[in-house]
């Protein structure tokens, strides 16, 4: 007899067993064997933990109840790794099961009943989420527990109450939004549909969700909630004013405050490390100025330095959220620096995904285009990573953009601006306006949507004023700060700027929104999902997938450092019944590619008669670089594409990679007389070997050896000529365009003057010692100069044993560094930024220190001390004589 029967044999009438699986309860990190079941009656749930007195239970005698949890909204669920076997194959993971009363831990065998097990309880909860709270199992299992001796703790939400984030309680209790989220993170796939019988989870279910998604208007209402979005560049100003001027200015409280803040803090400290004492500021402030007419849960905050996002929504609303994660994306020098760049929060509310993004892009009249790469690198870069794969901007149903974008008014006088502007003739300045004129022609903010603008440009005043720029600049005013969407179901019932609030040099902007949300009717959508499942398995039972590819083989010539390549693989269903395929990884690899490759979309689902196309893109980065400029690796892949149901196609992948000095090491680079391109690759690959320094021999190679990179001589001696008094030097991104140029010309020698402006050199010269196979400090120092950063004695102990190479090297850096620090009243620099800022690329930790941790609080405070011990180190010798 199977353990469901034996379970069903212990319930009353009118009670039903589903699901059953024999599983263990971690206690004190032991093993307990246990039962647990799902128990069904009048649409209502729940867990039911049994104990037994001997494993196989042979009757129902042998189950005693230990533990009931009801299956509703409060019910938290979290996974942690699964666990292996010898063999490497995942055989088991540990379930977290949390009511406000409860808290298990269960170890769950990877398998087919346990996806079932877990669809179930997700389902139980989307139903039990339209309905009001239990009371049957309540009054029906407290009893039985109490004849087994057991007491239950009474229920109380006061803890819950008492929490102002809805994330917060998440992190608390370290468990994810929901069951959608676990089984995400397990790879068991989604579970939104409801599973027919004990079918596995397969291409069915995903080929369901398109169709689903095509009669969603059969099985889903729409409830309209009313979105408030408001952002504000406050220039590092405290909240000295009452921001209900900004807040409260409709009669009717919104369901969703969004609000966005840029240049929350301008001090050095919040730009190098992570703390800042404004955040708390201006938190308060907007917490005491919401709508007084509601209550709101604080959905979740994220902050990137000086962008500041805070999502809060009514109380009555939040038992409707789940899947709450959060990113961000520096778009500063370097890529990392988050003096510029995007913060996002994602959710889903009833069944519609949202996500809102809080951007802050490049400044100045004339960086038009630097604004538009700031743009396609925050929408691209956003990873919410809390799913697998994870999800980007665009896989959401709504998504709401707000910030300072910094688009300026372009082509037009001072005095024609500020005339249009007294005679509020915006049609005529809009005509100027940067972004205006690309949304709808353009790739940038694709889709989105901005609203009919009927209030003065927001950019600059004069701060404590209503007067626009009067500074020796005298900067043209502009609609700076924006507030765009995209998505269907949106309607924008107000567009205002708030002038009467007057700390900063922008005025405040908000925009009020009619929003539709997807509520789902369970029984409607029970019913849809039943017929479309009957649906495929008639196809199923008469067709096998078909696909044909137009190629298996693809070829990247001449690949170039931080320059993409794609090809196009198309691939048709040439049979009648739908397709789902993936790229699967061959045996022994992390990934289903090498690092260097990608493939978009991995997955997909494709309807007879149909096709795909599948982008292949090559991209060598500062990660991938060194090791094929080393001949360590090739641009040489075979990619497995697996058909669910069907077999497998191999494609080819073959190019060949040109050498670049960035990425090579300091070793194989001073023995280099031409530049690199003209270095034949047997040579290249010899002296790119640790240690090949030691095998040359000078009177053969000419008698000398370079005291450091040439190419990092051209680098600073470009910046130390023409750009060490240039303002916010190392301190402002370079364009793409720019870095590809300064690279050619590095690995190729021509031009003789290095292209590009001051900015993109200097973007250049840190990306260039990022990318050192061996950084400037060998990785085997490490340590040694974390231990010695407190001291300047140790610190030039330490300094003296590295390699005389990397020692020249290093000297030299400093002292190019000391010199631009003499320009700090132009350039804006300081040493404890400049320390920072080195200190990441000339120390760097080795792969193995920098990989672990994961992002728990203590890893994120080791991070923290290490990064301050860098600068401490390199602070050093910027501020005594290297060479004493």
């Amino acid at each position: 007899m199977d353990l469901r029967q034996l379970v069903q044999r212990k319930l009353a009438s009118g009670e039903r067993c589903t699901h059953s699986i024999e599983t263990a309860k971690i206690i004190d990190d032991k093993r307990h064997l246990r039962i647990v079941a799902i128990i069904e009656k009048n649409d209502e749930h729940a867990i039911l933990v049994y104990t037994a007195s001997r494993i196989p239970c042979l009757n129902s005698e042998d189950l005693k109840l230990e533990t009931v949890l009801s299956v509703d909204a409060t019910l938290r669920c979290h996974a942690e790794a699964p666990r292996s076997d010898q063999s490497g194959i995942a055989t088991s993971f540990l379930l977290g099961l949390k009511s406000p009363e409860i808290h298990i831990l269960l170890e769950m065998p990877q398998q087919k009943s346990t996806q079932n097990f877990l669809a179930e309880i997700k389902r139980a909860q989307d139903w039990q989420s339209s309905r009001s709270q239990s009371t049957w199992f309540a009054s029906e299992f407290d009893n039985k527990l109490l004849l087994n001796g057991q007491g239950v703790a009474p229920y109380t939400n006061s803890y819950f109450g008492s929490r102002d984030s809805l994330d917060a309680m998440n992190k608390e209790f370290d468990f994810t939004d929901s069951l959608d989220s676990l089984q995400k993170q397990l790879g068991l796939g989604p579970g939104v549909e409801l599973p027919i019988g004990a079918k596995p989870i397969t291409s069915r279910e995903a080929f369901a969700r398109k169709i689903l998604a095509e009669r969603e208007n059969e099985f889903t209402n729409v409830q309209t909630v009313r979105v408030f979005c408001g952002t504000w560049n406050v220039n590092g100003q405290s909240p000295s004013e009452a921001l209900d001027r900004w807040l409260v200015v409709d009669e009717e409280p919104p369901d969703l405050y969004v609000i966005g803040f840029q240049e929350l803090d301008l001090s050095r400290e919040a730009f190098i490390f992570n703390d800042s004492i404004k955040e708390a500021e201006w938190q308060k402030s907007v917490k005491e100025y919401l709508h007084p007419k509601a209550k709101y849960k604080k959905v979740k905050s994220v902050r990137l330095v000086g962008i500041l996002l805070m999502v809060y929504i009514q109380e009555k609303l939040s038992k409707y959220v789940n899947f709450i994660d959060a990113d961000t994306v520096a778009t500063g020098i370097m890529g990392i620096m988050g003096n510029k760049g995007g913060v996002s929060v994602r959710f889903t509310l009833h069944s519609t995904s949202m996500c809102f993004i809080n951007s802050h892009l490049a400044a100045h009249q004339d960086e038009f285009e630097r604004r538009n790469q700031d743009y396609r690198d925050i929408s691209s870069k956003i990873k919410f990573k809390e799913f697998s794969p994870p999800l980007t901007m665009v896989d959401h149903d709504l998504v709401f953009w707000i910030g300072d974008l910094n688009y300026r008014i372009a082509g037009m006088p001072l005095d024609d601006v500020k005339m249009y502007i007294q005679k509020q003739m915006y049609k005529k300045l809009l005509l100027g306006d940067q972004l205006h004129g690309q949304l709808g022609q353009s790739d940038i903010f694709k889709d989105f949507k901005e609203g009919t603008i009927g209030f003065d440009p927001t950019y600059k005043f004069d701060t404590g004023t209503d007067v626009y720029d009067t500074s020796e600049k005298s900067r043209i005013p502009a609609w700076c700060d924006r507030i765009l969407w995209r998505g269907d179901e949106i309607q924008q019932l107000r567009y205002d700027s708030h002038p009467q609030l007057r700390i900063s040099d922008h005025k405040p902007v908000s925009s009020l929104f009619c929003v539709g949300i997807k509520v789902i009717d369970q029984k409607r959508y029970k019913k849809v999902y039943e017929d479309i499942m009957k649906q495929l398995d008639r196809i199923e039972n008469d067709y096998l997938p078909q696909i044909k590819l137009d190629k298996t083989e693809c070829l990247f010539k001449d690949v170039k450092f931080i320059e993409p390549q794609t090809e196009i693989i198309t691939v048709a269903n040439v049979g009648q019944a739908h397709v789902e395929f993936e790229f699967i990884k061959k045996l022994d690899d992390v990934g289903y590619c090498k690092p260097w490759l990608s493939a978009k979309p991995y997955k997909s689902v494709v309807e007879p008669g149909l096709s795909c196309d599948i982008h292949l893109e090559v991209y060598v980065d500062k990660a991938t670089v060194s090791s094929l400029n080393s001949g360590q690796d090739k641009l040489e892949d075979i990619l497995v594409l697996h058909l669910h149901g069907g077999k497998d196609f191999f494609i080819t992948i073959n190019g060949n990679f040109l050498p670049s000095c960035f990425g090579s090491s300091i070793e194989a680079l001073i023995q280099m007389h031409h530049p690199i391109r003209e270095v034949p690759e047997a040579q290249l690959v010899e002296i790119e070997q640790p240690g090949s320094l030691s095998q040359v021999d000078l009177s053969k190679s000419g008698g000398r050896l370079y005291m450091i990179p040439k190419e990092l001589w051209r680098l600073v001696e470009h910046i130390n000529v023409h750009g060490k008094a240039v303002e916010n030097l190392f301190q402002i991104p370079g364009l793409q365009t720019e870095l590809q140029q300064i690279r050619d010309c590095l690995d190729t020698g021509v031009p003789d003057v290095l292209p590009g402006s001051v900015h993109s050199i200097a973007e250049s010269l840190l990306l260039f010692l990022e990318c050192l196979a061996e950084p400037v400090i060998p990785f085997s120092y490490y340590s040694q100069c974390l231990a010695a950063s407190n001291n300047l004695l140790l610190s030039k102990q330490v300094l003296s044993i590295i390699p005389e190479f990397h020692k020249n090297t290093f000297q030299y850096i400093c002292e190019f560094l000391k010199e631009v620090l003499k320009y700090s009243d132009k350039n804006g620099l300081d040493f404890k930024f400049i320390s920072a800022v080195f200190g990441a690329v000339l120390l760097r930790p080795p792969q193995s220190a920098s990989c672990g941790g994961g992002t728990s609080k203590s890893n994120r405070h080791r991070l923290q001390e290490e990064e301050a011990k860098r600068a401490a180190f390199i602070y050093h010798f910027l501020t005594n004589d290297v060479l004493a």
